[in-house]
């Protein structure tokens, strides 16, 4: 008697799940903690934020935060050259900061374990006002590759998984160079 009273409710869970997996195959799977507005992701981490004053590079960028400007190098990224010479999809990927950050925007940033690299520019990981992870965002669409640069490895993983699935793809560079 109770199992015919818990028969049903069971088929009930088994259909509950069975759309749940069926749902995240449809998306590509659950949302990626790195993504704008996912729970946890990595915009809850930001320090402080300041205003967009200039674009060095793809992956060098200036910031003024409280009145000082100062020099940020994406911590954990790598994009091709624009100087001294020009590498293939250098300038792409310059347009591609300057695109995610425009002169002028807000961004929020968060450090690792070593704020600073040796030519004494901050290393920062970025967030547009909308949650965008900028060093992220840059790797995952191709401009960037990731680059491991220790002790500063808090999201190294997510990028290395964002440079493989960009290759797979050949976005930016991986199709171009």
């Amino acid at each position: 008697m109770i199992a015919a009273v818990l028969r049903p409710l069971a088929l009930v869970a088994l259909v509950g799940v069975i759309g749940s997996l069926d749902g995240c195959l449809e998306s590509g799977g659950t949302s990626s903690p790195l993504q704008p507005g996912a729970p946890g992701s990595p915009a809850a981490t930001a320090e402080g934020s300041g205003t967009v004053t200039g674009i060095t590079d793809g992956d060098t960028l200036r910031l003024e935060v409280d009145g000082v400007e100062l020099r940020v190098r994406l911590v954990g990224i790598d994009t091709p050259e624009v100087y001294p010479e020009v590498e293939c999809f250098g300038p792409e990927a310059e347009d591609a900061l300057a695109e995610l950050a425009p002169l002028g925007s807000t961004l929020a940033f968060a450090y690792d374990r070593d704020p600073r690299d040796r030519y004494d520019r901050e290393l920062m990981y970025l967030f547009a006002a909308d949650g965008t992870f900028l060093n992220y965002e840059l790797v995952a669409q191709g401009y960037a590759e990731a680059l491991l640069v220790e002790p500063n490895d808090r999201y190294y993983d997510d990028l290395v998984a964002a440079e493989r699935d960009a290759q797979r793809a050949g976005l930016g560079f991986w199709g171009e160079c």
